[in-house]
């Protein structure tokens, strides 16, 4: 069993070995028994060692004073978790909503991560006979509507794309491929050579928990790959063994989360769009197959790859929010009439309501709002994106990415 978060590549993080020995052995089981992904253990692995943290100066094991990024999460034996209290718990919750500034999700997220822990010590390896998490329900979550973008701001953002970027076959190919598939940031990074099957135009994806699913590609998305694909195999001293799809220009090896979440919000700077993080491309690829594709919401729960349909719901809920709006953006909702023609309180009895007929105003003719999904009817088979020529990409000359260069 590797000790390593990232299998393929080992040189990325340290070894899972800052941290208790209990908690080392958890997130190994995480991987190897619980089939969690890599990304899914290493949350755990930081939340664990952020408790341990606080363990540690709450028991007065380091100074008051001391930062706790700067406690060592090490040392800490099964005896110490034994000793853990609910009452531990709940000033641990609180310090991370009022000292931490935490979210509600963040909070709920590090609940759980407890919540596993101890279950692990308890009913997998029998090592502790009470669980302190177990009456401890997570803080009740707001109902937030997903953000995403309208088909103008998207059109906005893949045109960014090709003009702000040193790479724009890639960067404008993996921006097709958020905005039409749907697919999370660490599915697209992990994507290799051969999940590509362009001929049966789908590709090959490994969710949470290495879950395996199959997406088709429309025209924008063939469109863009074919171009990308063309422009990779050219690249100049690019190993042949390198199998992933997406690879850094510099480095020529596969390119990272981080870098990926670079490149979008830079092409989102430059297309003017503010409050929009790569997942939101994601929430935008399943609002628009919802509202303008007629995709059933179990359809969508299996594209987006959710394991419960009640994830999926929650795009259903944003026609609720549309009919809401229809109704307030009505022109004849917006007409003021007198309050005296309407008060009969102290209206006399056979008294006319309106004096002057004339004087009776109409409200302005007010034409209907176009939606602002029209752009994509009917796009289910082409796809969401431009009408691209090679030749028109500006030919930039090869610097490492994230650097500007000049356009020949």
């Amino acid at each position: 069993m590797s000790i390593y978060l990232d299998e393929k590549n080992p040189g990325k993080h340290k070894p899972f070995d800052d941290a208790s020995p209990d908690i080392v052995a958890y997130v190994r089981y995480l991987e190897v028994i619980a089939g969690k992904s890599a990304n899914t253990a290493f949350s755990y692995y930081c939340d664990l060692r952020g408790f341990s943290r606080f363990m540690k100066r709450r028991r007065g094991l380091v100074p008051e004073d001391c930062e706790l990024k700067d406690i060592d999460p090490k040392g800490l034996d099964t005896a110490f978790w034994t000793g853990v209290s609910k009452e531990d718990i709940y000033e641990y919750l609180y310090f991370l909503n009022r000292e931490c500034g935490n979210k509600k999700s963040s909070t709920a997220r590090r609940l759980a991560s407890l919540h596993g822990f101890y279950d692990y010590l308890v009913n997998q390896v029998n090592k502790l006979e009470t669980d302190p998490t177990a009456a401890i329900h997570p803080p009740k979550q707001d109902k937030v509507l997903p953000k995403y973008l309208t088909a103008e701001q998207s059109m906005d953002l893949l045109e960014s794309t090709q003009t702000q970027s040193d790479f724009p076959e890639r960067d404008y190919c993996m921006v097709v491929l958020f905005l039409n598939c749907g697919m999370r940031l660490a599915e697209l990074v992990g994507m290799d050579l051969e999940d590509i099957d362009l001929e049966n135009r789908q590709i090959r994806l490994f969710g949470k928990g290495h879950k395996e699913r199959m997406v088709y590609l429309n025209d924008a998305c063939v469109d863009a790959l074919q171009l990308y694909l063309k422009k990779r195999n050219t690249i100049e001293g690019l190993l042949p063994q390198e199998k992933a799809v997406f690879i850094t220009r510099r480095r020529k090896e596969r390119i990272s989360n981080r870098r990926v979440e670079q490149l979008v919000t830079g092409a989102m700077k430059a297309a003017g769009l503010k409050g929009f993080s790569t997942h939101k491309l994601r929430h935008t690829a399943a609002t628009l197959m919802y509202q303008t594709g007629n995709v059933d919401i179990l359809t969508l729960k299996q594209l987006l790859g959710h394991s419960n349909v009640s994830t999926t719901q929650i795009y259903t809920h944003l026609q609720e929010f549309q009919v809401r709006t229809a109704i307030e953006e009505n022109p004849l909702g917006k007409v003021v009439f007198k309050k005296a023609n309407l008060d009969t309180t102290e209206r006399k009895a056979g008294e006319n309501v309106i004096e002057n007929a004339a004087e009776a105003e109409e409200p302005d003719e007010v034409s209907p709002k176009s939606s602002p999904m029209e752009p994509l009817k009917g796009s289910a088979g082409t796809g969401f994106g431009l009408q691209l020529d090679q030749d028109e990409l500006p030919v930039r000359e090869s610097t490492p990415d994230g650097q500007q260069d000049k356009q020949k």
